[in-house]
C-alpha cells in the first residue's frame, strides 16, 4: 500500500451514493486529507465521517470553476493532500476535464482515483444483467441532448438503435425528448424502461415501466433529478434468456432442484396434502402453523410437515426457487399472483400443479411438458380419483411433445429454439422437416412426430438452415440465426465425450477455453457435451472439478487399467508414460466414456491442457 503523496490534488469516486461504495484507496484518503472539496446534494455526509477534525471542507455546489481551482491549487502548493470528491466515477459526466486542465496550467499534480458508477449501482437495484447472452453485449452510457448539448453522431435516436442495453444519466426532466428518441429508433410502446433515483441512497427509488407509461409515472412521482434512465433487454420480464457461458450456456450449471412441495391451507386441503404426502416420494408438506400439530403426527413433525410462517406468497416463491414440483391445493389465483415476480421460462421453472380440496381435478398450470406438470396432473388424478386437466396444445392435439421427448433422452434445445413455432406449424398440418447430422443415426423416439420429411444434415449443412425445421445435430447451427429461431428449433443429443488430460494446477478458464476452441475449429456444439472425462489421479484436480460444477458436466474418471485397455485405439503419449504409467490420457478417456472404439477428433494439445472428442456408441 503505497503512501498518499502530499502537495496533490486527489479526485475521487466517491460511488453512488451508500457510503460504503467507496473504494479502500479513495475513504484512506478521505481520512487523511487536508482540505476536501465535494458537491453537497450529491455526496453523503457519512463519507466523512472518518475524516479529520481539522481538514477544511468546501462545499462546490454554488462555487465557480476559478474558485475551485484556487482552493485545490493554493493547498496543493502548500503541501496539502487535497481530496476532490465526485458523485459515482469521475470520468462519467464528472466535469473533470476543465479541473485538470486548469491544474495543468497551474503546474499542480494531480491523481484520479476511479469509483462505482451510478450506471452500476441502478443495475444493482433493478436486479439486472446489462450483457445478456446472445441479447446484449454492449452497455451505452449517455445522455439526452439538452442544456448541455450531445453531438449529433451520438444522439439517442440513433444509439437505440442498437438495442443494447442503455443508461441515460442526466435526462430524466427531459423524459419527453427520450421517449419520443426511442420510438423514433424503432421501440414499441410496450418496450420495459426503468428509472432508478438516487441509486443506492437511503431514499432510493425504482420506476419500472413501458415507453407509453413512464412519462407519467415520473410526472407522478415529481422526479426529475438525480436519476437514471435504464433501457436494456435485461428488463423484460418475459424474456427466455440462454445462460451465459460461462456457466454453461449449454443449459447447465445451478444447483438441481429436488423434491415435490405441496401446500394445503384451510383443513379439507390439508386431509388432500396429507394423502398425497404419503404417496409422493421426497415431498414434504407446508400449511399453516397453526395446524402443525392438529395434523402432523410425532413421526413426521419436523420432518417432511413444515408451518407457513411469513404468508403463503413467501413460502411459495421460496419453494419455486428449489423444488422440482409444486402441488398446490387452493385457488388458482393465489398461486398466479404469488408466483409472477419469480417466473423464469418453461426451460427452468419447476412443475406447478393447482387442485382443489376434494381432489376431483388436478391442473397442470406451469411447465406442463419439460417441468412435467402434464405428468405430475396425470399422477396426482390416479391417486384421487379425479380428472387430470392439461391444456398444452399438442397434448389436446395428440401430438408427442417434443420437449417431453427431449428431456426424456437428456436432449437440449437451444435456448432460441422457436419450439411453440414448430409445434404450431404441426398442429395445423403444416409442413415441418426434420434434419438429422450425418453422424447420428435417426432417433426412434423422433420417428412418432409426423415430419413432413426427414432428411440427412451433411456436413455442409450451413445451406440447409430453414424455417419449418428441426435439427438434430452435434454443430452450433445457432450462428446462422441471427436472433430468434422463427419457425426452426436445434435439438442437441447429449451424445460427445469430452477427454482432458491438464497439467496440475490448470484453472479451470484455460480447460474451458482449450474445451471451445477445439468445438469452435470443428464446428461443434457445447450443448451437445454428454461429460468430461480423465484418469483417475485427476479426481482432486481444482481447475477439473470446478468446470464441471460450474458448466453442469459429468465428470467422470477412469482408472489407469481401463486407460491401458484401449492402448490399441489412441496415440500414445510419452509424457503420460513418463508421469502416470498410462498410454495417454485425453483419447481413452473420450473412448471409454463414449463406450466407442472411435475418436471423433484426435487429441488437440494446448500448453496445459490436452482435448479429445468421441461420439458415445448408441448415438453413432
Amino acid at each position: 500500500m503505497a503512501d498518499i503523496a502530499s502537495g496533490k490534488v486527489f479526485f475521487i469516486g466517491a460511488g453512488p451514493g451508500d457510503p460504503e461504495l467507496i473504494t479502500l484507496k479513495g475513504a484512506r484518503i478521505v481520512r487523511t486529507a487536508d482540505r476536501i472539496l465535494y458537491a453537497g446534494s450529491l455526496v453523503p455526509e457519512e463519507i466523512f465521517a472518518d475524516a479529520r477534525a481539522d481538514a477544511e471542507r468546501f462545499d462546490t455546489s454554488r462555487l465557480p470553476l476559478e474558485r475551485q481551482l484556487e482552493l485545490m491549487s493554493e493547498a496543493a502548493k502548500a503541501g496539502k493532500i487535497v481530496a476532490r470528491l465526485h458523485t459515482g466515477d469521475p470520468s462519467v459526466f464528472g466535469a473533470i476535464d476543465e479541473q485538470m486542465r486548469g491544474l495543468r496550467d497551474r503546474n499542480v499534480p494531480f491523481e484520479i482515483i476511479p469509483g462505482v458508477s451510478s450506471a452500476f449501482a441502478a443495475a444493482a437495484a433493478l436486479e439486472i444483467e446489462y450483457t445478456l447472452p446472445e441479447r446484449s453485449q454492449t452497455l451505452i452510457l449517455t445522455r439526452a441532448s439538452g442544456r448541455t448539448p450531445v453531438p449529433e453522431k451520438e444522439n439517442l435516436r440513433e444509439l437505440a438503435k442498437h438495442r443494447c442495453s442503455v443508461a441515460i444519466f442526466l435526462s430524466s426532466s427531459l423524459i419527453p425528448k427520450v421517449v419520443s428518441e426511442l420510438t423514433e429508433a424503432g421501440y414499441p410502446k410496450d418496450s420495459a424502461i426503468a428509472v432508478v433515483y438516487r441509486a443506492s441512497w437511503r431514499d432510493q427509488a425504482i420506476l419500472r415501466g413501458t415507453i407509453e407509461t413512464i412519462e407519467a409515472q415520473l410526472q407522478a412521482a415529481r422526479i426529475d433529478r438525480q436519476s437514471l434512465i435504464i433501457v436494456s433487454p435485461a428488463l423484460d420480464a418475459s424474456r427466455d434468456i440462454p445462460r451465459s457461458f460461462l456457466y454453461g450456456g449449454y443449459q447447465a450449471g445451478g444447483a438441481p432442484r429436488a423434491g415435490c412441495s405441496i401446500f394445503a391451507l384451510t383443513e379439507p386441503a390439508i386431509r388432500l396434502g396429507k394423502k398425497l404426502l404419503n404417496e409422493l416420494n421426497n415431498a414434504r408438506l407446508f400449511i399453516p402453523e397453526a395446524h402443525v400439530r392438529s395434523f402432523a403426527d410425532a413421526e413426521t413433525a419436523g420432518q417432511r410437515v413444515f408451518p407457513i410462517r411469513n404468508g403463503v406468497r413467501e413460502a411459495l416463491q421460496n419453494e419455486f426457487r428449489g423444488a422440482e414440483s409444486l402441488i398446490c391445493v387452493m385457488a388458482a389465483g393465489i398461486v398466479v399472483r404469488s408466483l409472477a415476480p419469480v417466473l423464469s421460462s418453461k426451460h427452468a421453472d419447476p412443475a406447478v400443479v393447482v387442485l382443489d380440496p376434494q381432489g376431483a381435478f388436478a391442473v397442470s398450470l406451469l411447465s406442463g411438458h419439460e417441468g412435467g406438470a402434464n405428468a405430475l396432473a396425470l399422477r396426482i388424478a390416479e391417486m384421487t380419483g379425479g380428472q387430470a386437466v392439461v391444456t398444452t396444445a399438442g397434448d389436446n392435439a395428440g401430438l408427442p411433445p417434443l420437449d417431453v421427448i427431449a428431456k426424456n433422452h437428456g436432449w437440449k434445445f437451444h435456448p432460441r429454439s422457436d419450439l411453440p413455432g414448430v409445434m404450431s406449424a404441426l398442429i395445423n398440418g403444416r409442413p415441418v422437416t426434420l434434419f438429422v447430422d450425418d453422424r447420428l443415426p435417426v432417433p426412434k423416439a423422433l420417428t412418432t412426430v409426423p415430419w413432413a420429411e426427414i432428411a440427412v444434415l451433411p456436413g455442409h449443412g450451413a445451406a440447409k438452415i430453414a424455417e419449418s425445421s428441426v435439427y438434430f445435430t452435434l454443430r452450433g447451427l445457432e450462428r446462422h440465426f441471427p436472433d430468434r429461431m422463427n419457425g426452426a428449433a436445434i435439438l442437441y443429443p447429449a451424445a460427445l465425450t469430452v477427454g482432458v488430460g491438464c497439467n496440475r494446477g490448470t484453472d479451470e478458464s484455460e480447460i474451458l477455453e482449450a474445451i471451445e476452441t477445439v468445438f469452435a475449429g470443428d464446428g461443434l456444439s457445447l450443448n451437445a457435451i454428454r461429460c468430461l472425462a480423465s484418469v483417475e489421479d485427476k479426481r482432486d484436480e481444482p481447475g477439473l472439478v470446478a468446470l464441471a460444477k460450474k458448466t453442469g458436466w459429468e465428470l467422470r474418471f477412469f482408472s489407469r487399467a481401463e486407460l491401458e485397455s484401449v492402448a490399441d485405439f489412441v496415440a500414445h503419449s510419452p509424457a503420460a508414460r513418463k508421469a502416470l504409467g498410462v498410454p495417454a490420457v485425453a483419447e481413452p478417456a473420450a473412448l471409454l466414456a463414449a463406450a466407442s472404439q472411435k475418436l471423433l477428433i484426435r487429441k488437440r494439445k494446448f500448453t496445459n491442457v490436452t482435448v479429445a472428442v468421441s461420439l458415445a456408441e448408441e448415438d453413432a
